[in-house]
């Protein structure tokens, strides 16, 4: 995605941030999202890759897992967006393994954000969340467990997807411009 298509996409759109520390929740709002219209590009995932290995590496010696995961994200925005993280694979961050999936992929991969902001802290900056707490999020994603959703919303929607968010159980929800 070209910093032009960045600037274009955040017109008239607004970015919802949720952090879960469930994945039920997280499953739970993702289907959510998907059932009001909301698929692989208005939506970014990004967690660790531990976190990934926990939920979604199928485990030695049994199907169970792989059966969840499919039965999971068949057909769904999971499929569409989760499942996107066996194509896109690791990305590299100073001090975590990244796994991510969505629109914030480009900007994480373009280079579209100044070389200086940083792997993660510059691509979060630049789908427009605040430093701080673009810094907050690179140290809580390194917490085996937590996953970061971004929504990317149109603006007349935005406090309803909010309510959304936290009607999942997503920590530190916030609408950011």
């Amino acid at each position: 995605m070209t910093t032009k298509e960045q600037r274009e996409l955040k017109k008239g759109y607004k970015q919802i941030s949720g952090l879960f520390k469930s994945y039920s929740d997280f499953h739970e709002l993702a289907e959510a999202l998907q059932t009001r219209g909301y698929g692989r590009n208005d939506l970014s995932v990004l967690m660790s890759n531990n976190t990934h290995d926990l939920y979604f590496a199928a485990k030695e010696n049994t199907k169970a897992s792989e059966g969840v995961t499919l039965g999971g994200i068949t057909g769904g925005i999971l499929g569409a967006v989760i499942g996107g993280f066996t194509l896109i694979g690791n990305i590299i961050s100073p001090g975590i393994g990244l796994v991510a999936a969505g629109p914030i992929v480009g900007i994480l991969t373009g280079g579209a954000v100044g070389a200086g902001a940083g792997g993660l802290i510059g691509a979060l900056i630049g789908a427009g969340i605040p430093e701080h707490e673009a810094r907050f999020f690179e140290d809580a994603l390194k917490e085996e467990g937590k996953i970061l959703l971004v929504a990317h919303v149109p603006e007349n929607e935005a406090k309803e997807i909010k309510a959304v968010f936290e009607r999942y159980n997503a920590d530190q929800v916030k609408i950011y411009s």
